[in-house]
């Protein structure tokens, strides 16, 4: 029986042999920015992405962020909708806070970045206490049991933590990425209260997780070296390898979404315990090569990503992109614990056939070991 694309994506994940290197692509941006528009290519006007992705012949990525819902007691959630713009209130007995967000036309309705952040002042700090201590998740499978059945054995459909770590969420989501240095040094004893808050948030989050039949999970996502190097291995480390641990015990693997500057984390990731860094983001996106990644972790890590986006626009001609491909192959050979993929997503003026090229190149030259 031939493997399938999701058995040769979770072997490459467990450093087991594949027969060919595995290609688990993403093309959330493109899909959702031509829906939005209508501007998909007319024989893929009535396709999924799983449909489209099937057709090019790769393996899928698929996203499903959350597997909960969340609900509150002892306060109220006020919801405000100006399109773009969403604004997110939280009226507790000691004080309200707000988060507005807004989606960028350039990516569809799909992505919203934080534009205005419930922490304004010290006061605001029991009152986001409050919040989580009064936060409680139900489980809420059903769209991510509606998308493992679409998906079947081509691919896999990731799920986990939502995104953030607990001290991401703090630092992305309560309190933005500049103020929360300033906090972190006037106020750490109630910055640590909220990461233990977080903490016990995500513990609800790994209950339910746990549950799912899914074979991999992901714990953490969207790093930069310059905003989480400073507290890396005191605030994210332990957590990670705890939660990887558990994960591993229930036979689990894990992975986390690192596709930004990764230079100053790469001696801290092996120390999480994590099975794979995917989105992975390689020159000239960012500082590092694919290749001194590889040298760095060795057979540590499974690496998942490689072809930068910019590759897929039209300003690569077909043969440089080719050429970055081919010589791609040959510095991760012999390439086991490598999972081809671009860094991060197929950009919304990406060339959809090149995916399709990515898949050709590995009929051709990526058979594993690579003799290339």
């Amino acid at each position: 029986m031939a493997i399938t694309q999701k058995q040769r994506l979770l072997a490459a994940a467990r450093k087991e042999k594949v027969d060919r290197l595995p290609f688990g692509a993403r093309i959330d941006v493109w899909y959702n920015y031509h829906s939005a528009h209508g501007t998909l290519p007319e024989k893929y006007k009535d396709c999924n992405m799983v449909e489209i992705l099937r057709d090019q012949g790769a393996g899928v990525d698929l996203r499903h962020l959350r597997t909960w819902k969340v609900e509150y007691t002892n306060l109220e959630v006020e919801i405000k909708k100006d399109p773009p713009r969403t604004t997110t209130i939280w009226h507790t007995p000691l004080g309200s806070v707000s988060l507005t967000t807004v989606l960028t036309v350039q990516e569809g309705p799909w992505i919203a970045y934080e534009v205005k952040y419930p922490f304004t002042g010290k006061e605001d700090y029991a009152v986001i206490a409050h919040i989580l201590e009064n936060t409680h998740l139900v489980p809420n499978p059903d769209e991510y049991y509606k998308k493992a059945a679409m998906l079947g054995e081509d691919g896999l459909v990731m799920t986990g933590m939502a995104s953030y770590s607990p001290m991401q969420a703090v630092m992305r989501y309560w309190i933005g990425y500049d103020k929360f240095f300033y906090e972190l040094h006037d106020n750490k004893s109630q910055i640590e209260r909220l990461f233990e808050l977080e903490k016990e948030v995500a513990k609800q989050k790994i209950k339910i997780v746990s549950e799912l039949p899914l074979e991999m999970v992901q714990l953490c996502a969207n790093w930069s070296d310059e905003f989480h190097t400073p507290l890396f291995a005191k605030y994210f480390v332990p957590w990670l390898k705890e939660a990887s641990d558990y994960f591993h015990s229930i036979g689990k693997v894990t992975r986390v979404h690192a596709d930004g500057e990764m230079k100053r984390l790469i001696p801290y990731f092996p120390e999480t315990g994590i099975d794979v860094a995917e989105g992975w983001s390689p020159a000239p996106m960012t500082s590092v090569t694919t290749l001194e990644l590889r040298k760095a972790w060795g057979d540590k890590v499974t690496i998942w990503g490689g072809i930068p986006a910019i590759l897929f626009e039209p300003q690569y001609t077909d043969e440089e992109f080719d050429d970055y491909v081919k010589n791609l192959f040959k510095d991760i050979a012999p390439g086991y614990g490598f999972i081809v993929g671009m860094g991060d997503n197929l950009p919304f003026d990406g060339k959809i056939e090149r995916v399709g090229r990515v898949v050709e190149l590995i009929d051709k030259y990526g058979k594993v070991p690579i003799e290339i």
